[in-house]
């Protein structure tokens, strides 16, 4: 009789506990949604043992009822895949809007991580009060500055007092900033060096900014302004590009990179040409070929095929990797600095039935050859960039470029 109570105590319980760990139809047919389209979509699909992995999807979602209820368990799948290039973001929640928060800025940008000034606005606050590229912001209001977003986390108008170290001079100062005007993105300047080389400076391209013709527009009037000088060579800097709207950014570095097929992407389900042309970038895909950006009023370089050397860099990521690659291939060219970051994927954006929307990797860039690359870019000449150092006499990524281009013969023979 003991047992048999026992045994009407067990069942119930065990039946309450499968209810719990039952995952609902709606959920199952979510999750399961994602899963085909990773392994549909991924270009390392055939890496991936599915089965296995649809199982652990299935156990971290075990009690989902709600297609929110998986998000955990798609995260997971992603971090268990590992392409750090793919990311997932949930649907928003119902009455839960977000309002953007204007932040203002002293006129400079910094390098994250490091807190190094790798941009100037001109004539803005940070170089009127004596700050230079390469300064180190330790602490802000006597407070150790640990995230570059803290600092124009003050609002319009507040003045705020800054530690900076100067690697160059080897001191330490106080400056006030005052934050008086918007955080802008970082736009594309070029200037000539030594009085015979070009220098172009490309940071990302925010894709925050819709206005994504300025950047090329910028890009083109830069390179105009400094070919009028008449340099020898260009050094292109990527060091600081982490990606963004990439057809906007090869448009504008369109009249360095030539004409004609510039690389493209290859994945088991897509592969595409990029074109420049005639102030166009095009993509040719199977038959089909698309105009993506043009400007009506293309510069064209006064030499063709000058020699152009390509920094690059740990921070070069995505997009700015991808135009590494437009540049492989390309006559007199060579690359300098470190391995880039190794997102050389391209991103396919899916939108999933409750809003959310998933971004799988489908293809690899590719050069001008069809050759695609599936990990870190290498560069010709390692070159360990010293940011305290950046773009001056001591900067050695820059210099052996310099140094390069220099003993090209149409450098060689120029005179400053």
């Amino acid at each position: 009789m003991f047992g048999s109570f026992l045994l009407k105590l067990i069942v119930p319980t065990l039946l309450v506990a499968s209810q719990v760990l039952a995952i609902s139809p709606q959920a199952k047919s979510y999750l399961d949604n994602v899963l085909d389209l990773l392994e549909t979509h991924y270009v390392r699909s055939d890496t991936i043992n599915w089965t296995e992995l649809r199982q652990k999807a299935y156990q971290l979602a075990a009690n989902a009822q709600r297609p929110s209820d998986t998000y955990l368990a798609i995260e997971q799948v992603l971090a268990e895949i590992g392409e750090g290039h793919m990311y997932f973001i949930p649907a928003p929640q119902a009455g839960q809007g977000s309002e953007a928060r204007t932040m203002y800025g002293g006129g400079l940008e910094l390098r994250r991580g490091e807190n190094f000034i790798i941009r100037l606005t001109p004539g803005g606050p940070a170089q009127k009060a004596g700050l230079e590229i390469g300064d180190q912001i330790e602490m802000v209001n006597g407070r150790p500055l640990i995230l570059s977003e803290e600092l124009f986390s003050y609002r319009q108008g507040q003045t705020v007092g800054l530690l900076v170290y100067r690697a160059r001079t080897d001191q330490r100062m106080t400056v006030r900033l005052s934050l008086t005007e918007p955080l802008q993105p970082p736009k594309p300047t070029a200037w000539l060096l030594g009085q015979k080389f070009g220098y172009l400076d490309l940071p990302r391209h925010s894709l925050a900014d819709a206005r994504q013709l300025d950047y090329a527009r910028q890009v083109q009037q830069a390179i105009r302004a400094v070919d009028a000088q008449k340099p020898c060579g260009w050094v292109v800097d990527l060091r600081n590009n982490a990606g963004g709207l990439f057809y906007s950014m090869l448009l504008g570095v369109g009249p360095l990179l030539g004409e004609g097929y510039v690389g493209g992407l290859v994945g088991p389900k897509s592969k595409e040409q990029w074109i420049y042309q005639d102030g166009k970038v095009l993509v040719r895909s199977g038959d089909a070929t698309k105009v993506m950006v043009q400007l009506e009023q293309p510069y064209r370089l006064r030499t063709v095929n000058s020699p152009v050397a390509v920094l690059m860099g740990p921070e070069t990521t995505s997009a700015g990797e991808a135009l590494v690659i437009a540049f492989k291939g390309r006559p007199n060219t060579r690359f300098f600095g470190e391995p880039s970051y190794g997102f050389t994927t391209a991103l396919r954006m899916f939108e999933l039935p409750d809003g959310a929307r998933i971004a799988i990797a489908v293809a690899f860039f590719a050069d001008r050859e069809g050759q695609p690359y599936d990990q870190q870019l290498e560069p010709d000449e390692s070159l360990f960039t010293e940011w305290g150092f950046f773009q001056s006499e001591k900067d050695e990524v820059l210099q052996g470029a310099l140094v390069w281009l220099q003993n090209q013969p149409v450098c060689r023979d120029a005179r400053p």
